[in-house]
């Protein structure tokens, strides 16, 4: 029995993988404390991720679901819209780690505890892996202005 998977159900996989990873690793910060350790405006913005983690693999799936080829448009603006967010949280984590800016996200009473709770490879990991969204964003987005400017 041969099966192959369409293009349409693989590209709505990744985003529902990409998105799953990035909200397991949201879900652990909160159980790990991290809303008692971030300044507010740092904890909005991780909820924000959060929710708009679950659209992508609610409109990925529902996109994985249907047979028409042209409903791309919804979970990809979720799957940007997830990277770039995540992208903004670990550039704030990085300069609260360096700089003039030490600890500027995370609450005052938490500050001396919060440095043994990181380590720089995972610092480094976590703005690789955000470049790396970043351009992939930036790459779709071209791609799909080329084949929308083909069509016209």
């Amino acid at each position: 029995m041969k099966y192959i998977i369409s293009k349409q159900r693989l590209y709505a996989s990744l985003l529902i993988l990409g998105a799953c990873i990035l909200l397991f690793r949201t879900v652990i910060m909160v159980f790990q404390g991290a809303l008692g350790v971030l300044v507010l405006w740092v904890s909005v913005l991780l909820f924000c991720e959060m929710i708009i983690d679950f659209g992508c693999i609610l409109t990925s799936i529902s996109w994985w679901m249907t047979k028409d080829k042209n409903k791309a448009g919804l979970p990809l603006t979720f799957g940007a819209a997830a990277a770039v967010l995540h992208a903004i949280r670990v550039l704030i984590f990085v300069l609260g780690r360096t700089g003039p800016w030490i600890n500027f996200d995370v609450q005052p009473e938490q500050r001396a505890i919060h440095d043994t709770r990181w380590t720089w490879g995972e610092v480094y990991f976590a703005a690789t892996l955000s470049v790396l969204g970043i351009i992939s964003v930036l790459v779709i987005w071209q791609l799909r202005k080329r084949a929308r400017n083909r069509r016209h």
